[in-house]
């Protein structure tokens, strides 16, 4: 015979999606009119962009382009240029199941990209970037209890951290850049559109969201202004996101993405500068997490008949805390057969940083891509990309798991050492959302041969004699007898034993 146990549920996160694809990219560039042709290329980067991921039916569909830049030196007067070109590019993956209700995490990373001039108007390209999709879904963690009278039941609480919510919302933005006093824009070099959250709050079905978005630019002056320029602009972001069931008080375990972008330069403004009109698709991403308590049903037996119960490992996250921390780093760069005689940008162009738990704390390892463009001491402009590793330990308590981890470089400066080293500072922010890791033996089933009852005790009670630390319920199912009737007989209120003693055990 089979107990019917009654059946609960907490809300958790599963991935119905969890993977990466390699997209190629070879193409082959030939230089609009308006370009002057190529003498030296400087730089050629490959900036993977999205513009669109949706989960339809049994399938997540994303749309993108593979955005190639190049920044050279002319043929003509030896100035600074750059040109883009972007290469569209479509995915699908196909998803186990439709889901109704999902978040969809997508991001792209450069692999590498080759650039070989053909002509000097002409370029070839040949290179990849990775493709990360993922997609989370609301997946239930089963356990059970018992309500009957025939059924011993050892029950204990567990706090457990259960999926009150989640949303995924792609939105526009528009902002209008201002140059303080800038020199007007002549043509874009470099940029560079980063978006970092600042605050999260849950509220009745509702997430407010506040970020900060940062734009770098480097560009070339109009007219006689002619020169490099180099300005960062940040300002903020809000936005309210709907999200079913959060409330007031959730953990929020949100993500934030620049799908896209696009700049538009102006020059009617008063004083002559330009005016950046800057277009943006964001995209948000959320889990939201409220812990709870809940009982499980750790033990049964019978005092009637022979029971086995089957008991099975049961694991979830419990004490979920999403934290920032603040870190400073310091790294050295060396040139090897040339010197550094003038600056001109320094900048991150990525960041990446994977985290795990060393010695019972937190590691997190990053990695940044560094892009220096400076003169020699011939006057030759030269451009160095390095990839630069740094490390951090947080401080946080009652922590053995890390579920997610960014970071964000806030501000990059450097020093000149000597005309072969210069000294970069990075002040790094991190993200993490941390939580503790439980593992419990649970009940799942519980079976009984009716045909083999119990052996009847010959006497009413039976003396035993306890040590210190043992526990009823354990003295209890050894001798099929109600644990509330054994803490009665004895006028005992604890389920530990305090002491040597000696019990009355009831066996009717």
């Amino acid at each position: 015979m089979e107990y019917n146990l009654c059946k609960n549920s907490v809300a958790t996160a599963g991935w119905l999606l969890d993977t990466v694809s390699e997209e190629p990219v070879d193409v082959d560039i030939t230089l609009p009119d308006y370009c002057p042709d190529i003498e030296r290329i400087l730089k050629c980067s490959l900036v993977p962009k999205i513009y669109m991921a949706n989960v339809s039916d049994d399938r997540l569909n994303v749309e993108g382009g593979a955005c190639l830049r190049i920044i050279y030196l002319d043929g003509g007067k030896g100035c600074l240029r750059a040109f883009e070109h972007t290469a569209p590019f479509s995915q699908s993956f196909p998803l186990k199941d439709s889901p109704e209700q999902c978040a969809v995490y997508v991001d792209a990373k450069p692999e590498y990209i080759n650039c070989r001039a053909l002509s000097p108007r002409k370029l070839s390209l040949h290179g990849a970037f990775s493709l990360y999709a993922r997609v989370a879904v609301e997946k239930p963690m089963e356990y059970f209890g018992y309500d009957g009278d025939d059924l011993q039941v050892k029950s204990e609480p567990a706090q457990v951290s259960s999926l009150s919510g989640m949303c995924c919302d792609m939105f526009s933005l528009q902002e209008e850049v201002p140059m303080n006093g800038k020199p007007a824009v002549g043509s874009l070099i470099h940029h560079r559109l980063g978006a970092r959250i600042t605050e999260l709050k849950a509220i009745h079905n509702k997430i407010m969201l506040s970020a900060e978005g940062r734009l770098e630019l480097m560009y070339l002056g109009s007219g006689d202004s002619n020169g490099v320029e180099c300005m960062s602009y940040a300002f903020p972001i809000s936005h309210i996101v709907d999200c079913e069931g959060v409330e007031d008080g959730d953990v929020i375990d949100g993500k934030l993405d620049v799908m896209t972008y696009d700049i538009n330069v102006s020059d009617d403004a008063l004083d002559g500068s330009s005016i950046l009109g800057l277009d943006m698709k964001l995209c948000f991403n959320a889990l939201c997490w409220r812990d709870m308590e809940i009982t499980l049903m750790e033990d049964a037996f019978s005092t009637e008949t022979d029971v086995q119960p089957r008991i099975s490992p049961l694991s979830f996250c419990c004490n979920r805390r999403r934290m920032r921390f603040a870190d400073i780093a310091k790294e050295s760069i060396h040139l090897e057969g040339d010197t550094f005689a003038k600056v001109i940008d320094v900048h991150c162009e990525r960041i990446q940083v994977s985290a795990a738990i060393s010695g019972g704390a937190p590691l997190l390892s990053s990695k940044a891509s560094i892009n220096m463009m400076y003169e020699n001491a011939e006057g030759e402009m030269k451009n160095l990309s390095r990839d630069i590793d740094f490390s951090y330990n947080p401080s946080v308590d009652d922590c053995d798991s890390i579920e997610g981890a960014t970071a964000c470089v806030e501000s990059l400066s450097y020093r000149i050492i000597d005309e072969r080293t210069i000294e970069l500072r990075a002040e790094i922010s991190y993200t993490l959302t941390v939580c503790k890791n439980i593992s419990r033996a649970a009940v799942t089933a519980v079976s009984a041969d009716d045909d083999a009852p119990k052996r009847q005790q010959d006497s009413a009670l039976i003396l035993y004699y306890a040590d210190e630390g043992e526990q009823i319920w354990d003295i209890s199912k050894r001798f099929c007898s109600r644990p509330e009737d054994i803490l009665t007989e004895n006028a005992l209120e604890d389920d530990v034993l305090q002491g040597d003693m000696m019990l009355l055990i009831p066996t009717a």
